[in-house]
């Protein structure tokens, strides 16, 4: 038996030195950080004037709170006068058919021509595509209109805040970030050699220094299966459990005992 350089024990079988593991590995470790669940920036597609703004950092809401309200007047303008576009296509469309079924009967009894009851035809087709077109517009018309309300896509807090009541709004451009806190998550970076000890669903002890290094039982959400190619890294997530005090930001360290 001969023990090697890197503490592996080498056992000479007929000659044949064979590699044995070393047994009792120490478990994993890393340090990471707590991440919330969900993050979203919350961007104006519309360009208007903010009439209010209804959060402030540190906000707590729930999915479908108007956080953003921006200025509707020529929005609900236009609405307006797509509708009217709309009732008037639909009439020229009725008066249309009704010329047409006209022009149908007479064909049948042979007093006019084919020629006159193709056109009559057309003149349908026509309105039909005009009302269709005024339909579409009333549909763009209301969705610009509902852009005007900026809502919470769902529970979270409201952790920046780049508005102000008065502002003017271009399309993309951030208004606030939402966070949501209802599962928070540990990232971690874990080197190559130990990523064949570590599995989803595993369970892991994840310890807060900000907590007075409070230890928590965390289970892997994710591991990320391409590693950084400068460190030779992979990240890990796993999910935490509920606990107070507990905020997106706080350092930690990850033991993979289990």
């Amino acid at each position: 038996m001969i023990k090697s350089a890197t503490g592996s024990i080498l056992i000479l079988i007929c000659g044949i030195a064979i590699a044995q593991q070393p047994v009792n590995l120490p478990p994993p470790t890393s340090t990471g950080v707590v991440v919330p669940d969900r993050t979203v920036t919350l961007a104006a597609k519309i360009v208007g004037r903010v009439v209010a703004v209804n959060v402030d950092e540190g906000d707590r809401v729930e999915m479908g709170d108007v956080l953003v309200d921006i200025g509707d007047a020529e929005l609900r303008a236009n609405l307006s006068a797509a509708k009217a576009r709309l009732r008037m296509e639909e009439l020229n469309r009725a008066h249309q058919e009704k010329l047409a079924e006209r022009v149908r009967s007479l064909r049948e009894q042979g007093t006019v021509s084919a020629e006159n009851l193709d056109d009559a035809n057309f003149k349908v087709a026509a309105a039909e595509q005009a009302a269709a077109s005024a339909r579409a517009e009333v549909s763009r018309a209301g969705a610009m209109l509902d852009e005007t309300k900026i809502r919470a896509p769902f529970d979270g807090v409201i952790i920046r805040k780049d508005i102000e009541t008065g502002d003017v709004t271009s399309p993309g451009e951030p208004l606030l970030i939402l966070e949501d806190h209802a599962v928070l998550r540990f990232r971690t970076n874990v080197k190559e050699q130990d990523i064949p000890r570590i599995e989803k669903g595993q369970i892991i002890t994840v310890t807060i220094d900000a907590l007075d290094d409070l230890a928590l039982d965390a289970t892997i959400y994710k591991i990320i299966p391409s590693g950084d190619l400068s460190t030779h890294e992979f990240l890990v997530e796993a999910t935490l459990p509920a606990q107070d005090r507990l905020y997106p930001g706080m350092f930690g360290k990850a033991e993979f005992t289990r």
